[in-house]
Formats: structure tokens, sequence, C-alpha cells
């Protein structure tokens, strides 16, 4: 009769050899086993491996029989699987651990789920270790692959919660830009004709003879009448944007034109730094006057002089036309009400400036949005190429 795994001392040999047909049918059965199972003495070395184990761990069978994990393994995996061995045997009780990593012998990397279970004598003394091995390795990475699947998911949704919730505020904001227009130009055309005939009486006050503190006050009605028109002219400038009559113009013409119109006295220098060739297609009239808007800010915010500096490139996609001043800037404070229409900082402004060079710009098909820098106010444009 055969015998079954005379591995081992004394001990161990009259443990597993025999003689029983019953001792090799359980030995066949134990073989072929699906999942990894092997058994050890208390010193840790294995004393049965069945077929599973062998191909798992990447080593033959003969080459590990009577060995401990510190031959094959990483020490840390090693040192680890021997604590858990010493807590069976010291407990006398089943060890399960729920996960564990081991590195095979062609180094890939495995997690496991191992119970060890102890083995008792007819003394009921423990003597061996048994090991039942689950291999969870794909389970791990399903799992793995999952979370990063749902972390995915779960930024792609935030993304779009974003984008939806900042179309929304746009949709929004263009609707109250929308009925704020329709109301300014109906209280525009309202106002223009009080103020007419406000200016037809100052003109036949002035046919008379005045004294000096008439002059004075005729003189303050004139200035105050011209800053009232103003304000319409900028009212209905923001409520009567038509669509645009497009042309193919160059950029340095465009700016040329407006930095001559607007009139910048010598304290404030300005520098263009563009390539001639850069075209936009827009209208004309209306990027003309976003683009006053915009100077006439930088001009307001250096009173005393400063720098105006133009800088433009083609994106392959749009153009991207910049200005940036030399002032103090805009307080972070300030910055998300830039362009909101009505909210000024200055003592004579209309608060329609901005939101007017923008809604002209968009009228275009482009964007305009202020960036914050060191230094001064800088404004980023992008026109249809």
């Amino acid at each position: 009769m055969p015998q079954y795994w005379a591995v081992g001392d004394e001990k161990d040999q009259r443990f597993w050899v025999g003689e029983d047909p019953s001792v090799e049918f359980l030995a066949a059965i134990i073989e072929h086993v699906g999942h990894p199972i092997f058994v050890k003495n208390p010193r840790s070395e294995w004393v049965l491996l069945n077929r599973a184990f062998c191909e798992m761990a990447g080593h033959p069978r003969e080459a590990m029989l009577g060995k401990t994990d510190h031959d094959f393994f990483p020490e840390a995996e090693a040192d680890f699987f021997r604590r858990k061995d010493l807590e069976m045997f010291e407990q006398g009780s089943t060890v399960v651990v729920e996960e564990e990593p081991l590195t095979d012998g062609a180094g890939h990397k495995h997690v496991l789920s191992t119970t060890k279970v102890p083995y008792r004598d007819a003394s009921g003394e423990v003597t061996h270790l048994v090991g039942i091995i689950s291999d969870i390795t794909r389970i791990k990475e399903a799992e793995d692959a999952l979370r990063d699947a749902n972390q995915e998911l779960e930024r792609r949704v935030a993304e779009r919660s974003t984008a939806l919730a900042a179309a929304h505020g746009e949709l929004l904001r263009k609707e109250r830009l929308a009925v704020l227009g329709q109301l300014a130009g109906g209280m525009a055309h309202q106002l223009r004709n009080p103020l007419g005939a406000i200016q037809n009486a100052i003109a036949l006050v002035l046919h008379e003879t005045l004294g000096k503190k008439q002059l004075d006050a005729v003189r303050v009605i004139q200035e105050e009448v011209a800053r009232a028109d103003h304000i319409i002219t900028a009212l209905l400038d923001y409520a009567r944007i038509a669509p645009p009559a497009r042309r193919r113009v160059p950029v340095v013409d465009l700016l040329a034109e407006v930095i001559d119109l607007e009139g910048l006295p010598d304290s404030i220098t300005v520098e263009v730094q563009l390539d001639p060739e850069l075209e936009v297609d827009v209208d004309v009239t209306q990027v003309q006057m976003a683009l006053g808007n915009l100077v006439r800010n930088a001009r307001e915010a250096m009173p005393e002089g400063g720098r105006i500096e133009w800088h433009g490139h083609d994106t392959g996609k749009a153009v991207e036309l910049s200005v940036q001043d030399t002032g103090p800037g805009v307080p972070e404070s300030r910055r998300d009400l830039l362009f909101e229409p009505l909210i000024t900082s200055k003592a004579e402004g209309s608060g329609l400036g901005l939101c007017t060079a923008r809604n002209l710009i968009e009228n275009q098909g482009g964007r305009l949005d202020f960036c914050a820098t060191g230094g001064g106010a800088r404004f980023v444009m992008q026109l249809p190429r």
C-alpha cells in the first residue's frame, strides 16, 4: 500500500503516513480541491500542500515542503503569516484573515482571504494548522474598478451639476438683463422729452441779461442735463443691441480708431502688441463701442496717468484680445459685481459700461471676462475669427 506525505519529524510521520485506502481517497480529494490548502506544524513548516496552493505560490511542492513562508515570500508578508500562525496555535481556535497580500514566485501580487483551523490529535492537543485560502485578487480588482468607476461617475455628475447650475444662472441673468433692458429703453425715451424741454428753456434764459449767480446756476443745470443725457444714452446703448452686421476687419484698425475717438491725455501711453495680420469677423460699430467702454474705464482708473496695454493672438478657434491698465485694480469684494448693471463705485458712473461691453461682445458670439492680476485691471475677450 502507498504511504502519503512522509514529511517532517517522527511526530509528523505518525500523523501523515498510513496504508489505509481511505487516506489515499482523502488525499486525492484535497489535491483536486480548487482552493489552495496547506498544513503547517508548530514551527510554521509546510507538511502538506495541494496543487492549487503550489500553482498560486508559483513554486514546486517538493521545494516548499519542510520550509516556511520566510523561504519564499517577502519578509513583511512572511512575518504577517507567521504572526497569524502563532495566534492560532496560542489560542487553539480558528483564525480568519479577511484580507492579506501574497507575492508569488513570478512577482505577481495576490490578495487572499485565509482561514486557519487547528488540527487536534486524539488527546485534544493542537498539533497542526490547516489553512484554506480564497484568492480574492479578481474580486478586489473588480471592487477597485467599481470604486474608480463610481468616483469618476460622481465627478462627472458633479461637473454636470455645476455646468447646469451655471447655465441656469446664466439664463436667469440674461432674462433679468432683458427685462431691465426693456425697462431702461422705455424710461430713456420718456426722460429724453423733459430733458429736451429743459434744454430749450435754458436756451431762452441765456438770451436774457443775467447776473453772475444766475449764469453759474444755468451752467450747473446745463452740466446736469448733459450728465442725464449721457446716462440716457448709456441706457439706450444697453437696451437696443441689434443683431450684428458682420464684416472682416483687422484688429489693429479697430483699436486705432477707438484710441483716436477716446482722445486719451498725454499722461496715458498706449502699447499695442499684436500681429498686424490678425483679423476678426464682427460688427465693427458694436465692438468699437465695447472697446471704447474698456478704454474709458482704464482712463478713469488712472487720473494721474499710466499705461494701457493691448495684446492679441489667434488661439485657433478665436482671436483673444486683452487690455490691461496700470491703475489700482479691482477690489476682490467687487469682482463678482463688475458686469452687473447699474452697480458702480464711481461718483458719476451709470453702472452700465462693462455690462454693455459684455453684451456687445457676446452679441458677436464672443465673451468678455475680468482676470485678476498682481496690479491694475485686465479684461480678456474672445472674438470670432
